[in-house]
């Protein structure tokens, strides 16, 4: 998520981390619409927050090489057990924070970040800058964030963090990547699990208390894609 919280929930409690990354956008809505601006076939991809190493591995069946950049020790075990599992041999692991990457300059195709580092401040500038280093002309950068403004999900993040996702949280986060041009895509997607219990698991992630409105195994989810395109050579 890219709200502040202590503990990274993915890091403490994989296995329903697992659950999450497999019922989130279940119809892939977000990477229909990053794929569609920036087919990945063939190409070096960088994955900013690889987390567990789940949509590397799934996103290494089309490019060329993925690179995973994962600072936390207990996501790396996730990853490398991930990837003897399912015996993938070009996606790269990367220990580094986003502002210590060593790859060349202009090396990547296209970056993407799925609710890691870039909080939408002056804060994520310094990895911000150095992610626009990597990428090749017109190379293409994704920054995956939740949109509070809408859906049940953000219904119950206002309500679970005011103090971050106020009123002009979007309006806030869209006037600063705009500044450093981005463009904003919202996509509107559904959170869907097996039954409500699995469903109330994976929300107790982020939202410990007030799980009682969940009713259906299934609660709409909305997201803000932010996506920079560099110059041509």
């Amino acid at each position: 998520m890219d709200y502040e919280l202590q503990n990274y929930s993915g890091a403490n409690n994989p296995v329903t981390y697992e659950l999450w990354n497999e019922c989130a956008d279940p119809d892939y809505k977000v990477e229909s619409l990053m794929w569609g601006m920036a087919p990945i076939d063939g190409k070096l991809l960088l994955d900013v927050g690889a987390g567990s190493g789940f949509q590397a591995v799934r996103y290494a069946e089309k490019a060329f090489r993925v690179f995973a950049l994962e600072p936390d020790p207990k996501m790396l075990r996730q990853i490398y057990l991930r990837l003897g599992k399912h015996d993938v041999s070009n996606v790269s692991v990367l220990t580094a924070s986003v502002e210590e990457i060593t790859l060349p300059r202009q090396s990547i195709d296209v970056a993407y970040a799925r609710f890691a580092y870039f909080d939408g401040t002056e804060n994520c500038l310094p990895g911000l800058r150095e992610i626009q280093r990597l990428l090749k002309p017109e190379g293409h950068l994704f920054v995956i964030a939740a949109d509070p403004d809408k859906s049940a999900y953000g219904e119950m993040a206002r309500t679970t963090y005011p103090n971050v996702f106020h009123k002009d949280h979007t309006k806030e986060h869209t006037a600063f990547y705009s500044k450093h041009g981005f463009q904003r895509h919202s996509v509107d997607t559904v959170i869907r699990a097996p039954d409500i219990q699995t469903l109330k698991e994976i929300l107790a992630m982020d939202f410990p208390d007030g799980l009682n409105n969940v009713k259906d195994k299934e609660i709409t989810y909305s997201l803000s894609v932010y996506h920079y395109q560099s110059e041509p050579a």
